[in-house]
């Protein structure tokens, strides 16, 4: 087998903290207090105000429960997100992604990943406006649309978290779609660009690359987007929901758009300007079906020294900082050499630089060190298993002592995350290759798409399990979206390729 690779309100369940003690700022901020506050779908790590940290977290949670209670089957689970969030912008600067190199002049950012979803920002403390949280939710919103992920051409995405990115709730209401100042001031000063070459922007295309989505390609976007949604063309808002089917039908984005809105490019465009010359840009209002402003339920405690380092240290690492990231890892381990907490920093460092050798030598520490990451224990089986595989990456059925222990543990990964599609993968994959239970095989594989839309490899590996069950038409459907023009040219290849083969050996008349 080949593997295609109106004031917020908390509940505190535990707090730790007592009355949180008083953070002195001369002290390196690695030194200072810092907590974890957990919620329902983030663990948020800082040395901030306490009050401040509950606020972004029930301003966080409501945005994922008014998401959830819109989309509804749709909804996508995933492990907890990290924030990292910073006492201010001056002590997140070192932890910046760099450009040209120097800190980046950001506000906050959201890392996508896909062992762990990161976000960074500084509090914006008490009586500030959450005016950074448009950067989170903006981002927040393109992990949550995931499920689109495959299809929607790029303007569709980034208008449509342009629109999120406004979000405002109370009570059972919620609010997207506010107009947005600075996208207005630009296209009040620069032409629209044609349709047709907003449709071909790619992330490659200089108009994606603007810094902090202040281009005209994101105002663009935001505009058509927030037309189609909220605009004054009813027949347009209608049959706009009509383009999202068209997509998954293989249709070529301006195909599918032009049949889906029943016009031409040119007539939509002129529609768009007039929309924008009328200057109303109407909110959508979401009624939603419980009152997310109510307390959420969280948990805090303090955490230790070498955790600091550890966070600190994984945060660098997530951003492709590895040599400030392995300083502050080798520091912890220096700090509390007992601690497993270093050697998964190292070897989740080793994994990210391809050093084999050493992310199993350091992951082995980790482990024989009490760790309890359930990354540790995938990253760990993944790279045993890719030890075995020959030089094409095929895989064979492996023996007793050596299948228990590959097996064993993605099971304790998955026991630690049951949402962490990886692993679910991983040991789907695993299963179909032994071959001794199938059945099991495609359940993890199933689960692992249901968690994971985005990554169009677990089709591949779900299509190869079904044809060695001889479940051909099973296999032919599972392989349809890998055909689809905006797809992977290595992973399409590899689906034509096994189409071609079914064909062959199993003509259809």
């Amino acid at each position: 087998m080949i593997r295609s690779m109106p004031l917020i309100s908390v509940v505190l369940v535990a707090l730790g903290l007592g009355s949180a003690p008083t953070q002195t700022n001369d002290l390196p901020l690695v030194q200072r207090q810092w907590f974890e506050t957990r919620t329902a779908h983030f663990n948020i790590y800082s040395c901030g105000a306490p009050q401040d940290v509950y606020k972004l977290s029930a301003r966080l949670e409501q945005f994922c429960q008014a998401y959830t209670l819109m989309a509804g089957a749709q909804a996508v689970a995933s492990p907890p997100i990290v924030v990292m969030a910073f006492p201010d912008h001056e002590t997140m600067k070192p932890f910046l992604p760099l450009y040209q190199g120097q800190p980046a002049n950001l506000a906050a950012f959201f890392q996508r990943g896909s062992d762990e979803n990161l976000i960074v920002l500084a509090l914006p403390g008490t009586n500030s406006a959450y005016t950074d949280m448009e950067v989170i939710f903006h981002e927040y919103t393109h992990l949550l649309f995931r499920h689109n992920d495959r299809v929607w051409p790029l303007w569709l995405k980034e208008g449509m978290a342009e629109v999120y990115s406004t979000f405002k709730t109370t009570g059972y209401n919620a609010r997207i779609g506010d107009p947005i100042g600075h996208h207005l001031r630009l296209l009040a000063q620069q032409p629209l660009l044609p349709l047709a070459e907003l449709f071909a922007v790619t992330h490659n295309s200089p108009q994606y690359n603007e810094r902090d989505r202040q281009g005209i390609f994101y105002a663009e976007s935001w505009l058509l987007t927030h037309f189609l949604m909220a605009g004054d063309n009813p027949a347009y808002q209608a049959r706009f929901r009509q383009f999202t089917p068209l997509l998954r039908q293989g249709q070529f984005p301006e195909q599918a758009f032009t049949n889906a809105m029943q016009t031409t490019l040119p007539a939509v465009e002129a529609e768009l300007r007039r929309y924008l010359r009328q200057g109303r840009f109407t909110p959508i209002e979401l009624a939603l079906k419980a009152d997310i402003s109510s307390p959420i339920t969280l948990t805090t405690r303090p955490i230790t020294l070498v955790e600091n380092y550890f966070r600190l240290g994984d945060e660098l690492l997530r951003i492709r900082r590895p040599d400030a990231a392995e300083a502050y890892f080798k520091q912890a381990q220096k700090l509390a050499p007992a601690s497993p907490l270093p050697y998964e920093g190292l070897g989740l460092l080793a994994a990210e630089q391809k050093q084999h050798d050493e992310v199993l030598r350091h992951l082995q520490a980790a482990l024989q060190h009490g760790s309890t990451s359930f990354l540790v224990f995938y990253i760990y089986a993944r790279e045993q298993y890719q030890r075995t595989a020959d030089a094409q990456d095929r895989h064979a059925p492996l023996k007793n002592d050596a299948a228990a222990e590959i097996r064993g543990e993605l099971q304790k990964s998955l026991v630690l995350m049951p949402d962490f599609g990886p692993a679910h993968e991983l040991l789907g994959f695993f299963e179909m290759v032994q071959g001794d239970n199938l059945a099991l095989a495609e359940q993890h594989l199933q689960r692992a798409i249901q968690l994971e839309p985005e990554n169009p490899a677990y089709l591949f590996s779900l299509a190869q399990l079904q044809l060695r069950n001889h479940d051909l038409e099973a296999a032919r459907i599972t392989l349809q979206p890998l055909l689809l023009p905006n797809m992977d040219a290595k992973l399409r290849a590899h689906a034509e390729e096994m189409l071609q083969g079914i064909a062959r050996n199993h003509p259809v008349y």
